[in-house]
């Protein structure tokens, strides 16, 4: 074809057909620009294409990490359903005067295990979007708005649960002034973790004064564990509703994508 396109303004410049000559020239110019802007055009055509597919396995990608975080929360929600009537079983018996500290020391253990618990996002397909400079690749301005204040919504709530969590812990293992009287004997032992050719476990027993104080100590703490466990139960219901919306915008887009 630039054999051929030679061939005639070799022509025209022999014959001294210089008028002529121009014309050519000019379309051929005209041509050329033409062709490039074509190549522009389906070269983004193609871009286009690709950031579309790009889009979509995104759309996809963030679908999986939020489903994820709704089984997560589900089986959190169970733990705390579970604490949450443990905490009143354990009020119940502290409550009944005639309980005896065997009975209550378990539910104590029940009342505070994992109470300290990862509640973080899964935020895998989000940070490689952004880690790799591809956010702008999400075209639709409502679902990145969605999506920034949903993984900025996740981490203040999973703060606050752990917070919460640290506080459990503390009332129980730090501020207690007596573990003897308060069961942790009783849980040592149905744990196995006391060695008995070395302690003797019949001497610590003794010392055990489950008082009236003491019964009052631990039903203050039982209604602490049942106030902080309801509370974070309400927070990850209330997390789990802007998942379930977020699941649903997530899975049209990547569904119609695939259309």
């Amino acid at each position: 074809m630039i054999k051929f396109f030679r061939h005639i303004r070799q022509n025209l410049i022999m014959k001294n057909q210089t008028g002529k000559y121009f014309k050519y020239a000019i379309g051929e110019i005209i041509l050329v620009v033409i062709g490039i802007l074509i190549a522009l055009q389906i070269n983004d055509w193609n871009q286009n294409k690709k950031d579309q597919k790009l889009e979509q396995q995104y759309y996809c990608r963030l679908l999986e990490d939020v489903n994820q975080d709704l089984v997560n929360y589900n089986d959190y929600v169970q733990l705390l359903n579970e604490k949450i009537a443990t905490n009143n079983t354990l009020i119940q018996r502290l409550q009944d005067q005639s309980m005896p500290l065997d009975s209550i020391a378990p539910l104590v253990l029940k009342s505070i295990k994992y109470s300290i618990r990862d509640t973080k996002a899964t935020t895998d397909a989000f940070e490689d979007i952004k880690s790799s400079g591809n956010l702008n690749i999400i075209k639709d301005l409502s679902i990145k708005s969605k999506l920034a204040a949903y993984y900025k919504t996740l981490p203040n709530t999973s703060n606050v649960i752990e917070s919460s969590g640290l506080a459990i812990t503390d009332k129980r293992f730090f501020e207690s002034e007596d573990l003897i009287s308060s069961g942790w004997i009783k849980l040592i032992k149905d744990l196995n973790t006391i060695d008995t050719t070395k302690v003797n476990y019949e001497s610590l027993k003794s010392k055990v004064n489950f008082n009236s104080e003491i019964r009052k100590n631990m039903l203050n703490d039982a209604l602490f564990y049942l106030a902080i466990n309801s509370r974070n139960r309400q927070l990850i219901t209330r997390l789990e509703k802007e998942i379930a919306a977020m699941i649903e915008v997530l899975n049209s887009k990547c569904n119609n994508d695939n259309d």
